[in-house]
This record gives structure tokens, C-alpha cells and sequence, in this order.
């Protein structure tokens, strides 16, 4: 039986030193999505040392332990959201009410959501079939999950292209669309983002 690590990028960092880690993450491969190949090799690094967003790299190993392949990562970032009345069912709205802020003049929520600000599989000599998406999002969650439990709040926040492929998968996984944002200059890829919104139980 094999098994997936999960290695925080700060421990890392601290273990093998910034020249090593960043020989690592440069052989991270994710051709679907350039933003987030970017982001492992040229971002991820100082968005942990300023604490913008923290990266959990995922491995693959064999019981053996004789063979290890990166298989994906993800990073999180404290995020507040604002969610209009009108995105959401009542049963939705009632829970942002009860976890932030009710804006009468925008009608909109403000509510504390952490944001899986990056998700991927590596897709570099095939790494990608050691994981399924679903697993590596499920890690992401429980993380999430795991600081909630100590600081509270229950909503989870991301974004992804505006591909069916991708709408399929978050709605299987618990999320809600509330809406689209346009893509800022820096962004490739589609015009538009879709947000999406989960409650954690």
C-alpha cells in the first residue's frame, strides 16, 4: 500500500534550504492552467514568508519507501468574502448571517472564508495519476477544517476558470456558485472566474 505526505512548504524551506526547494517546485508541470504552475515556481515562496498564503506539498510514497513523487499541492490564504442576498438560497444566507456581517446598503454578507487559493495535480511524468482531484481538494478541506476547529468559522471560498470540467467537479464536492468575477490584467486563461462558496458542517 502506498500513501500520500503532506509537507508544508515552510518545512521544507527550513530543512533543505530556499536553492533546494526551488529546484523542486521548478519541476512542478500543470499545462492545463499556467497560473498555477507560476505560482509553485515562482510565488509560492515569498507568499509564505509574507504570509499572504500558506502551501502544503503532496507526495506520493511507497510503503517501501523506496520511491516518492510530488503529486500536487495546494495553498491557503484568510480571506473575507462578500456574498449578495440574492446568490443565495435562505437556508445559505441564514448561516453567512450567523458567521459575519449583514451589509443593508449592498446587501451583501461579509463573512471570514478561507480561500484554496491554488490547487493542482503535477502533471510532469505523469504524477497526476497517483492522485485524484477529489483527494487532493479533500486535503485542502481538512486543513481547513483543522484551523477552523481551533479558531471557528465554517465557510470555505474558491475560484476556477469558467470550464464545464471544473463546474462539475466543484458542485460534486459540496460547492455553490455565487458569482463571476472578471479576470484582473495578470490572469490567463478564461474571461471570468466563478466563485464558489461551501459550509463545512
Amino acid at each position: 500500500m502506498a500513501e500520500f505526505v503532506q509537507i508544508k512548504l515552510d518545512d521544507m524551506l527550513n530543512q533543505l534550504g530556499e536553492n533546494e526547494v526551488k529546484s523542486i517546485l521548478s519541476s512542478f508541470v500543470c499545462n492545463e492552467n499556467f497560473d498555477v504552475q507560476d505560482f509553485i515556481q515562482n510565488k509560492a515562496i515569498e507568499f509564505s514568508r509574507q504570509g499572504l498564503a500558506k502551501t502544503t506539498l503532496v507526495y506520493w510514497k511507497s510503503d517501501d519507501n523506496k520511491e516518492k513523487y510530488l503529486v500536487g499541492y495546494y495553498a491557503i490564504a484568510p480571506k473575507f468574502i462578500r456574498v449578495s442576498r440574492e446568490a443565495v438560497s435562505k437556508t445559505m444566507a441564514k448561516k453567512l448571517n450567523n458567521h459575519g456581517s449583514y451589509d443593508d446598503g449592498t446587501r451583501e454578507y461579509i463573512v471570514p472564508a478561507p480561500l484554496i487559493a491554488q490547487l493542482s495535480k503535477n502533471y510532469a511524468e505523469g504524477n497526476d495519476t497517483l492522485i485524484y482531484g477529489c483527494e487532493l481538494l479533500q486535503m485542502a478541506v481538512d486543513k481547513i477544517k483543522e484551523i477552523q476547529n481551533e479558531i471557528g468559522g465554517r465557510f470555505i471560498f474558491l475560484e476556477c476558470e469558467e470550464k464545464e470540467k471544473l463546474i462539475d467537479f466543484y458542485k460534486s464536492n459540496g460547492f455553490t456558485a455565487f458569482e463571476k468575477r472578471k479576470k484582473g490584467k495578470n490572469e490567463t486563461g478564461t474571461e471570468y472566474l466563478i466563485r464558489w462558496l461551501r459550509y463545512l458542517k
